[in-house]
């Protein structure tokens, strides 16, 4: 049965129309006007997009020319789909193991896209048993796997227990159940403090990192005062660093792990007197649980609340479980705005939490990276991924624990390109060319601007972009990876911008030429001790002084500057 389309006539028969009156000149006029006022005030609109022009394809040997001019000798890797007609653009290495970096996250959201209702928000609750005369027997904060529950959020959730009266706390219970306590596979690779390997947790503040600043001590010769922020007992400061003249600003200060999981903060070295403040920056803790009860801990007692002692178990099972009922809770933004963070900034926190996540949801809690990885593989069980060239160690793509191939990650995309609308809001969440991410201050260019939505990895020696360049009626799906690189990566990431560009401007129509500017002469360096060679005084016209005047004699004064 074939329907009739949009602008065909209802069956039925045809009245004659009546003619329509001419419009007066004076009104006609105004119409005109008013018409212009309107446009004007619209701007110019963007005009429709013509057909592909079958004489535009993009030429296989140009592409390759391109990705291989990269300087140095890296390992080069490019694998590239026409989405529409199937077609291998492109396959230059796409079969053989490479380290993906931040390219993983992609294989993580998207499997939490497919899994996971975008519009859920994970809640943080407090559960308390009922109170009596201001005391009762147990407080449980339980975490429900929040990657964004900041320092703030916790204040309001204490401050709703002591609202409900409750002043004195048997037993506070933090239930961190959900996700395994292990640190992320591979995180160990390198042991820097730096936030981007923070530990990963079901319970966490502040994705599991403090602020640590060191404020001007009392006089010389004193330690500087340190500050961290958010406070706990989890976190000990061992400062043997001195109060010095001047602005002197020699501080060294790490984070180490201590005993039982606390974290140790070492602050080595002087600082000047004329300093007020040293920030050093946002530093990782060694426990994240430990670190966000011993937090709640803190701000229970600044309001005044007695708490006996601080438990880990579970709240909803065990001899805590007994009579809890949700006095407040905490709940993030929607799962989809939180996939937007990690995959256009490239959040190495968000992504461990989702690959946790997606583990407790599709395999069975607790979560843990090979859970995780089981919930990747059974997701895109159907997608022709070859799984013997895909590892999946952690989530994030930090270091070295993960391997993958150029064509896998093109499979992926393939697969998510074909999902519907989930994979559509899924591809709307990468960064975006010339506009938003970790991509904003790139491919700015007329043939990739707003036309590229992808992820980026960076390494030490690894630079990589993958993920779909729509233009000129065609869609494409494309994996670009740079392993075993020397040097900064911008000069790798210009490479990947020039492919784009011929991957959707093949004859140039769109990309304006370079114009090569005059190249100064360098100046001769002049040798040391010569004088410089003294320059010819200008020399006026001379001026006879007006009639009348007479010039002033000087008698030692100075003029005013």
């Amino acid at each position: 049965m074939t329907t009739a389309p949009d602008h065909a006539c209802p069956a039925g028969p045809v009245r004659p129309r009546r003619a329509l009156a001419q419009p007066s000149p004076r009104r006609a006029a105004m119409l005109l006007s008013a018409a212009l006022s309107l446009a004007a005030l619209l701007g110019p609109q963007p005009a429709q997009a013509a057909a592909p022009n079958p004489a535009d394809k993009p030429n296989a040997t140009q592409l390759k020319t391109i990705l291989q001019s990269a300087p140095g000798k890296p390992s080069v890797h490019g694998y590239v789909v026409d989405l529409d007609s199937g077609a291998v653009v492109l396959d230059l290495g796409g079969a053989v193991g490479i380290t993906p970096a931040s390219v993983s996250k992609m294989f993580t959201t998207a499997t939490a896209a497919l899994t996971l209702p975008m519009n859920e928000r994970l809640v943080t609750r407090v559960l308390a048993s009922p109170v009596k005369k201001g005391k009762v027997r147990a407080v449980a904060l339980v975490g429900g796997g929040d990657m964004s529950l900041k320092y703030r959020h916790l204040a309001k959730l204490a401050d709703a227990v002591a609202k409900a009266g409750v002043r004195r706390v048997g037993t506070l219970v933090a239930d961190t159940t959900l996700f395994d306590r292990a640190a992320p596979r591979g995180f160990n690779e390198k042991l820097t403090d730096s936030s981007y390997r923070a530990p990963v947790d079901a319970l966490n503040v502040d994705q599991g990192t403090v602020v640590i600043a060191a404020l001007r001590g009392p006089k010389l010769g004193a330690p500087p005062v340190i500050q961290i922020t958010p406070p706990s007992a989890a976190i000990v400061v061992d400062n043997t660093a001195k109060m010095v003249k001047g602005k002197t600003r020699g501080l060294r200060i790490r984070t180490v792990a201590g005993k039982g999981g606390k974290t140790r903060v070492e602050v080595r070295g002087v600082m000047g007197m004329k300093r007020a403040r040293i920030v050093a920056g946002r530093r990782r803790v060694e426990n994240a649980a430990l670190h966000a009860g011993h937090a709640f801990l803190r701000m229970l007692k600044d309001r005044d609340i007695r708490v006996g002692r601080l438990a880990f178990a579970s709240a909803t099972r065990g001899r805590f479980a007994k009579g809890l009922k949700e006095l407040a809770s905490h709940r993030s933004e929607s799962l989809y705005g939180l996939m937007r963070f990690c995959n256009r900034f490239s959040h190495n926190g968000y992504a461990e939490t989702f690959f946790k996540l997606i583990g407790a949801r599709v395999i069975g809690a607790p979560g843990t990276c090979a859970k995780g990885e089981a919930a990747v593989r059974k997701t895109f069980a159907q997608a022709g991924i070859d799984w013997s060239t895909v590892r999946l160690g952690n989530g994030s793509g930090l270091y070295h624990a993960n391997k993958f191939t150029a064509k896998s990650v093109v499979q992926l995309l393939t697969a998510m390109h074909k999902a519907g609308k989930k994979g559509q809001r899924w591809r709307q969440s990468l960064a975006i060319g010339g506009a938003e991410g970790t991509l904003r201050r790139r491919l700015h260019g007329a043939a990739t601007y707003r036309k590229i939505f992808a992820k980026t990895g960076t390494l030490d020696d690894v630079t990589a972009l993958a993920g779909y360049a729509f233009g000129q009626g065609r869609r494409y799906a494309f994996a670009l990876f740079y392993n075993r690189v020397k040097g900064p990566a911008y000069r790798f990431r210009r490479v990947h911008d020039r492919f784009l560009t011929a991957l959707l401007d093949p004859t140039g129509r769109l990309t304006p030429p370079k114009v090569n500017k005059p190249v100064k002469k360098a100046k001769s360096p002049r040798k040391r001790g010569a004088k410089r060679p003294a320059k010819p005084r200008k020399r006026g016209k001379a001026t006879k002084p007006r009639a009348g005047s007479k010039r002033r004699k000087s008698r030692g004064r100075t003029k005013n500057k």
